[in-house]
Order: structure tokens, then C-alpha cells, then sequence
């Protein structure tokens, strides 16, 4: 259980973070001090959420070693049939492991954390190690995300970031992407398309009304989110093997997510489609992928 006194803040000229390690390997919040008071820049967790254990609950958290859902937690790969619990209130396995564990703290400065998690085989038939690195700068903060295969076999992997963005009235957001998944009832995916005008994210969507979980294919790794009411811009660069970015808003909630993954969601069911993103990683080999959350004022 996360009691308050265990979430480590770190500090950088006007920026403040604040991370659960136990809970998911979370932060808690990010903010920029101000003259009129601190501007969240991520949703902050409540205090009732520093109380519990519930990693959705924070301000952002990591994916390893997938992301999003597997369809009925079941899957084949190379000729193993692998068979997961599904998660409480849904018919599938979501986003790994690494949300719904404590992390350990291996390293700390004034402006820096790297935690890591270690998950044994089990029904998840293998074996791995994850680190997450958080670091302030002058410019903004970065998250560095590796995924070590301490297993004897391939092993399937995929990384992700799920951060809550604080979404204030004329939100604007922009990114490079090409088409989009259409949902089934239980949010997976069944029908690819191109990008409807309402969601055209190319060129720039005022996210008042819209109303979205669904995940984008063909992202360049840049997005940007612009807050005019407070004219302040947050951009978002992914580095590594990120071709999807998953867009969350939920109908009259103050925040959105844009979640930079490495696959698709339902990824490992869905092999066969071009560019889905599935990895294999070989016994003893790593995967990476950084994110810079870049401030500056429109």
C-alpha cells in the first residue's frame, strides 16, 4: 500500500516531479511553479490515489512488456501457446505487468530516478528485467524506459508510456500519424482506416468534444499538446522503434492521454498485419525507447 511519505520529489529550476515507485513504477505529478501558484502539467494524483495502489489513478506510468490489450489474454508465439489472467472488469490482459507492481529505487539525485522491476516467469512464461529512468532538465523531462530478456527464449516484447495530460478548455493537439483503428465493444481493434476529419490530428484537433480510445498507426514520434487559456505548449518526442501513439479522452474528464507504444494494441493476435509492431527479443538482449516532454510558451 503507497502511504504519501514513500513518493520521492525531484526539482529542477521551476520544475517539480513527484514519483510512487510502489505504485507501477508512477509518477504522481509534474508541475511548473509560477507567479499565480503551480501549473500542472500532468494530472495530479489525489491524495485519496497516493493512499491506494491503483496506478491509473497517477500521473503517468509505464508499459512493460506490452501495452494495451490482448485479446482474451491468449496468444501464439513461435508455436507456444501462452494463456494469461484477464484483468478484473475486462475480458483481457492489459499493459503487462510493470503498472500493477512496486518498483525499486536503484538510483536518486535532486533531479533524477531510475527504478526497476524484475518479473519472473509464470503465465507470462518469461523472464525479464525493466528499468525506467525519469530526469529533469531546463527543458523539460525525460523518460527512458529498457527491457531486458533474462530469459533462454525469445520473448515477445513491448514497451509504452501512459501519461495523463491536463486538459484545459481549447486543448489543441497535433501529431504526425496516418490512419486509425476502429474498436469493437470490449476496445479491440478490428478495422483500419484513414484518419476522419474529426480526428486529424496532422492538422491540429481541439479536444473540447472529442471523444476517443483508439490507437493511431504510422506516428513519427512527435506530438504536440498546446494549453492557449495558459499559452503554454508541451511537446512530446519519442525515440526508438514507437510507431503508435494511443489517444485517450474520456467524455467531461479534465485530461487526456497520448500514449507512445511500440505495437499496435492486440499486437501479438495480430502479427500478420503490416506494421503491428510486434518485437522478439532474443535471450540477453534489450529493448529501449525514450520519451522528452519538452515546455515552452505558445
Amino acid at each position: 500500500m503507497i502511504r504519501t511519505g514513500t513518493v520521492i520529489a525531484l526539482r529542477h529550476g521551476p520544475m517539480t516531479l513527484t514519483a510512487a515507485p510502489h505504485c507501477g513504477g508512477s509518477l504522481a505529478s509534474w508541475s511548473l511553479s509560477g507567479s499565480g501558484g503551480p501549473v500542472e502539467l500532468f494530472r495530479r494524483a489525489s491524495d485519496r490515489a497516493l493512499e491506494g495502489d491503483f496506478a491509473p489513478d497517477m500521473a503517468c506510468f509505464p508499459l512493460v512488456p506490452f501495452s494495451n490489450r490482448i485479446g482474451g489474454g491468449r496468444f501464439v508465439f513461435q508455436g507456444r501457446e501462452v494463456v494469461l489472467a484477464t484483468d478484473p472488469g475486462s475480458p483481457h490482459r492489459i499493459h503487462g505487468h510493470g503498472w500493477s507492481n512496486p518498483w525499486s529505487v536503484e538510483a536518486r539525485t535532486d533531479d533524477a530516478l531510475r527504478m526497476g522491476f524484475s518479473h519472473r516467469a509464470d503465465d507470462w512464461p518469461w523472464s525479464y528485467r525493466a528499468v525506467q529512468t525519469v530526469a529533469l532538465d531546463g527543458e523539460g523531462l525525460t523518460v527512458a524506459l529498457d527491457l531486458f530478456n533474462e530469459s533462454d527464449s525469445d520473448m515477445p516484447a513491448g514497451l509504452g508510456l501512459h501519461p495523463y495530460f491536463v486538459k484545459t478548455p481549447g486543448t489543441r493537439v497535433t501529431a504526425d500519424v496516418r490512419s486509425v483503428w476502429e474498436n469493437d465493444d470490449t476496445i479491440l481493434p478490428y478495422r483500419n482506416r484513414p484518419v476522419p476529419a474529426a480526428w486529424d490530428f496532422r492538422h491540429g484537433v481541439t479536444m473540447d468534444h472529442p471523444v476517443l480510445d483508439n490507437g493511431f498507426t504510422g506516428w513519427t514520434g512527435s506530438a504536440t499538446l498546446e494549453r492557449p487559456q495558459e499559452r503554454l505548449r508541451l511537446t512530446m518526442l519519442a525515440d526508438g522503434p514507437v510507431g503508435h501513439l494511443i489517444v485517450y479522452a474520456p467524455a467531461g474528464e479534465p485530461y487526456l492521454c497520448l500514449e507512445p507504444v511500440t505495437h499496435m494494441t492486440d499486437a501479438l493476435n495480430r502479427q500478420q498485419e503490416p506494421g503491428a509492431g510486434v518485437i522478439t527479443l532474443p535471450p540477453g538482449e534489450r529493448l529501449s525507447m525514450t520519451v522528452r516532454f519538452l515546455v515552452s510558451l505558445i
